[in-house]
């Protein structure tokens, strides 16, 4: 079973903003950024970051993390370092997540901005619970689910949640995590919020798939890949499609896993999103193997390890 893998992956940023991409200092090459003030910084890492551009991404953030601290801008200092943070958790570098995100906390603990500490504290959380401190990534979420209620920010209390109702579910306490997640879900479909019911039902699909229960499991994520695909929300439209193929690969449905598979490698490409390509080719050298496809699982394999190759020289070029 693979529930490990599909643990806190709603990585739903909530800083990522608009930015017009024809202004002129974008095309400014990165030596040249240090003429910028750190919003500009942090706004050209966004464009970078939603476009899986990493190590451009952590260029600018680091750059807008050294003129904040500079102008003693602890506000921007502390969201640069959430970011920083999230794109190290999104490549599996999660200690030194963990280090970005706890300055980040630390920093928004000395003023009041409510929605943003929340956010690093969920972030954070997930990122404990990887490294095994399970019970501190449960402090987190509280305290994360607290600050979001005093902001009366439904959304984000709701995303906390979702993310405490799996810590529970996978530590046991499987009626505690779900009865949240449903509480999230009903919440969600009350006011209307197409976004948030869509991420209560992939964490309860995740939930069933812990709980060994695959059948559930695939009803949820097929409920939430339709709003995805209504939404066109693409990388979760990805991340549903491969929680199915597992899901079909444990019923015994080989071939419908293929389908799954190939349609969620083909988001990835899109999304220019490298770490879960490569996941999806594995993916699907297992289901062809298990298919009596011995070429094709070959094929598949080599795929996946040279994007992992070429992943672990972008990682060191940019320590």
């Amino acid at each position: 079973m693979v529930a490990s893998g599909l643990l806190f992956a709603l990585l739903l940023s909530p800083f990522v903003t608009a930015w017009a991409l024809d202004e002129p200092w974008f095309f400014q090459p990165v030596s040249s950024a240090r003429k910028l003030n750190g919003d500009e910084l942090l706004r050209i890492g966004e464009i970078h970051d939603v476009q899986n551009h990493f190590p451009e991404a952590l260029t600018y953030y680091e750059q807008a993390v050294d003129s904040f601290r500079l102008n003693k801008q602890r506000r921007g200092e502390a969201i640069a370092l959430t970011k920083i943070g999230l794109i190290f958790e999104r490549q599996g570098r999660r200690e030194a997540a963990g280090d970005r995100l706890r300055e980040a906390v630390s920093l928004f603990s000395k003023f009041p901005d409510q929605p943003a500490h929340a956010d690093a504290l969920v972030a954070l959380g997930r990122v404990s619970a990887w490294l095994g401190d399970r019970e501190q990534a449960g402090r987190l979420f509280q305290e994360a689910i607290r600050r979001f209620g005093q902001s009366h920010d439904r959304h984000g209390a709701g995303l906390a949640t979702m993310q405490l109702g799996l810590l529970h579910t996978s530590d046991g306490r499987s009626d505690e995590g779900v009865k949240l997640l449903q509480q999230v879900l009903q919440d969600a479909r009350g006011r209307h919020d197409d976004s948030q019911t869509l991420a209560a039902l992939l964490a309860l699909g995740d939930a069933r798939w812990i709980l060994d229960q695959p059948e559930a499991a695939r009803i949820s994520y097929q409920e939430a890949l339709v709003l995805a695909e209504k939404g066109l929300h693409t990388r979760l439209e990805a991340d549903l499609q491969r929680r199915l193929s597992h899901v079909y690969d444990a019923m015994g449905q080989a071939e419908q896993g293929i389908i799954a598979a190939k349609r969620a490698l083909t988001l990835y490409q899109s999304l220019r999103d490298p770490s879960h390509e490569a996941d999806s080719w594995t993916l699907l050298a297992s289901l062809y193997r298990a298919t009596g496809q011995e070429l094709q699982g070959e094929e598949a394999t080599e795929r996946a390890l040279l994007i992992h190759r070429h992943q672990q020289f972008v990682v060191h070029a940019v320590h």
